[in-house]
């Protein structure tokens, strides 16, 4: 069952996101189990809402490769995240030139 995963870092830049997402080899790609990834400026920091095909992998991501590169970076760790169950994702279909805005 997949499940969106909400998280809010404070203090997180679009400088820090570009440079822990080279750090982690996640640049342009998804890790193992995400499934959609949305980021951008949020109301305290930097806001990422992504959707993972099990809340396992979701974890294993999160602790074992985000955090500690966010550390490394010296980003204030992230607020506890607000998940729930999917029921419903529809996304327009996209031109490729489209789908890295």
């Amino acid at each position: 069952m997949a499940h969106v995963v909400m998280v809010d870092t404070p203090g997180m830049t679009a400088e820090l996101y570009d440079k822990s997402g080279e750090m982690m080899g996640t640049k342009g790609r998804l890790p193992e189990g995400c499934l959609v990834h949305i980021a951008g400026p949020g109301p305290d920091g930097w806001r990422v809402v992504s959707v993972w095909d099990s809340l396992e992998k979701a974890r294993h991501f999160a602790t074992t490769i985000l955090a500690p590169v966010q550390a490394q970076l010296g980003v204030a760790p992230p607020k506890p995240p607000v998940i729930w169950e999917l029921y419903s994702l529809e996304v327009e279909p996209q031109p490729a030139a489209a789908r890295n805005i």
